[in-house]
């Protein structure tokens, strides 16, 4: 009888303990504006990323990972929700509106015992409508959030800041408000807490990159961009701010094993989607959508694995709520990664996971009439096709409209390379690379992406990819019927959603003044 009390008496014991082994704790780490090519892990020897690669090679890097938007806040709601941005309504515009009615995975989290928690930026810019105040009770107003929200990711750890401020770049000391978080934490509990850096976002001390040592020859730049070091030492001024991301990785990390946590907790590391560079920030190429990932989960994911297959970043929503064991909403239109996860294969894993489909609709208030410029796009490892709805409007912004973000062309942030091609545009030189970022663009674009990487020689109109086009076009149109996008129905309600700023509703019509080649041409690095 007394042995069996003392077994029943360790049993009880040990169930904490065994339900955590269950539900493993997540750290979810992610950049704002950070391009796949910017890391060690796929190349780029002028990055030093050693967090990120080692989360590599201690588990799995995706080599096809896309945002879902090439925009933050939408990108950041259909990590959220598991949906595509045109299944999010005003959501799936930045500075829109986030509806209650779409439920979020931290809250499923949340549900099955996790403490949420969060430091940096989580969701934001825009408003959150429908949604509880920390205290429960309704708060159906229309409130701005900026960049963080403890409604949708927990209690915000703030308070630890870097001092002196670090160039360009946010004073949030990101790790260390992770540490006092595992300090205050509820052992007895899961968590999971969201480490978002505004870093590499657009702001860059110009010329830090010489006091780093750095060497201009060694910038990793797109291909849409002429060799120039003006160019180059922007793109090593944000590689400095990626480093930056890294570093504070790497402490997490740190702070994880020190803490004894580090085994049960898988590490997940991406960014809302790629540079702000022009061609890249709300556009559907390559350097704008394709982002890096890499999860790390000790027992579970075997190390080193190097996987092909296409995944969408609204995907991790169904993933996270699998691994908690939690139900996973019918209405998430991504699919779990957790099958790929566990599997020990590398390459290929899953055959159905072959292409990804992402979308575009309004960024900034940059032309008239508040409207956007909506395109949708599929990538399939030899091919890329991109539809562009409205071919007559601008895609960086009408050249003479003075946008919502204070500059022209106001899809792409102010910075360098920007001023260098609005400056040089009429240089014969230059123009060509002018054109391809500001230029009007055709109803579709095609390219392929192992002749032609940099997606710069569009084969829509060659007769000998007219069946490739018409293939990838029809594969398109499906998935957005069968997901319900209010575009395949010739229908565009983004164009008339509200653009919030600070509570403000912008009138449509912001300002005209002047014109883009007002700029001034910048001085070299």
């Amino acid at each position: 009888m007394n042995l069996l009390c003392n077994i029943a008496i360790v049993s009880f014991l040990l169930l904490p303990s065994l339900a955590r082994a269950e539900q493993p704790n997540i750290l979810f780490a992610i950049s704002d504006d950070q391009s796949w090519m910017h890391c060690g892990a796929y190349g780029d020897h002028s990055t030093q990323t050693p967090a990120f690669d080692r989360v590599a090679r201690e588990g799995i890097l995706f080599k096809h990972a896309f945002a879902a938007a090439p925009s933050c806040m939408p990108s950041r709601s259909a990590i959220l929700t598991g949906r595509n941005i045109w299944e999010l309504e005003e959501a799936g515009n930045l500075i829109g509106e986030l509806r209650s009615k779409f439920a979020v995975f931290t809250h499923g989290l949340k549900d099955k015992g996790y403490v949420l928690a969060a430091t940096g930026k989580t969701w934001g810019p825009g408003s959150l409508i429908g949604y509880k105040k920390a205290n429960g009770e309704p708060d159906l107003g229309r409130k701005y959030i900026s960049t963080s929200t403890e409604v949708l990711t927990g209690k915000a750890y703030e308070k630890r800041k870097i001092q002196p401020r670090k160039r360009g770049m946010s004073p949030v000391d990101y790790a260390s408000n992770f540490e006092d978080f595992l300090r205050e934490r509820d052992p007895s509990k899961p968590f999971f807490f969201w480490l978002g850096t505004h870093e590499p976002h657009q702001n860059y001390e110009v010329g830090a990159w010489k006091r780093a040592g750095k060497k201009l020859e060694n910038a990793v730049v797109p291909g849409c961009f002429p060799e120039h070091p003006i160019i180059q030492g922007e793109f090593l001024d944000y590689s400095l701010e990626v480093e930056h991301f890294d570093q504070h990785l790497s402490k997490a990390i740190a702070a994880l094993d020190k803490a004894g946590l580090l085994e049960n907790t898988i590490v997940v590391v991406t960014s809302d989607h790629g540079n702000p560079m022009p061609r890249s920030k709300c556009n559907l190429y390559d350097t704008g959508t394709r982002v890096p990932l890499a999860m790390r989960w000790p027992g579970k994911i075997a190390a080193g694995r190097v996987v092909d297959d296409f995944v969408n970043l609204s995907d991790l929503a169904p993933t996270f709520l699998e691994i908690a064991k939690a139900n996973v909403p019918e209405a998430m239109s991504a699919r779990s990664l957790l099958p790929v996860l566990l599997s020990t294969a590398n390459g290929q894993v899953d055959p159905s996971r072959s292409f990804v489909v992402t979308a575009f609709e309004r960024h900034v208030m940059t032309r008239r009439g508040g409207v956007g410029y909506p395109m949708r796009s599929i990538r399939t490892n030899k091919f890329s096709y991109i539809r562009n709805y409205e071919p007559d409007r601008w895609p960086a912004g009408d050249p003479d409209y003075y946008s919502s973000n204070r500059n022209f062309f106001g899809d792409v942030d102010a910075g360098a390379t920007k001023s260098f091609l609005l400056s040089k545009s009429m240089d014969p030189a230059i123009h060509p690379y002018y054109l391809l970022s500001f230029g009007r663009r055709p109803a579709e674009e095609l390219y392929d992406m192992e002749a032609d990487p940099h997606q710069l020689k569009n084969l829509v109109d060659v007769p000998k990819f007219s069946e490739t086009k018409k293939e990838l076009a029809e594969k398109m149109n499906h998935y957005l019927k069968r997901t319900g996008d209010p575009r395949q129905r010739g229908e565009a309600p983004w164009d008339s959603y509200r653009f919030i700023d600070g509570a403000i509703y912008r009138h449509p019509d912001w300002k005209v003044r002047g014109t883009a080649r007002d700029a001034k041409p910048p001085k070299e690095n």
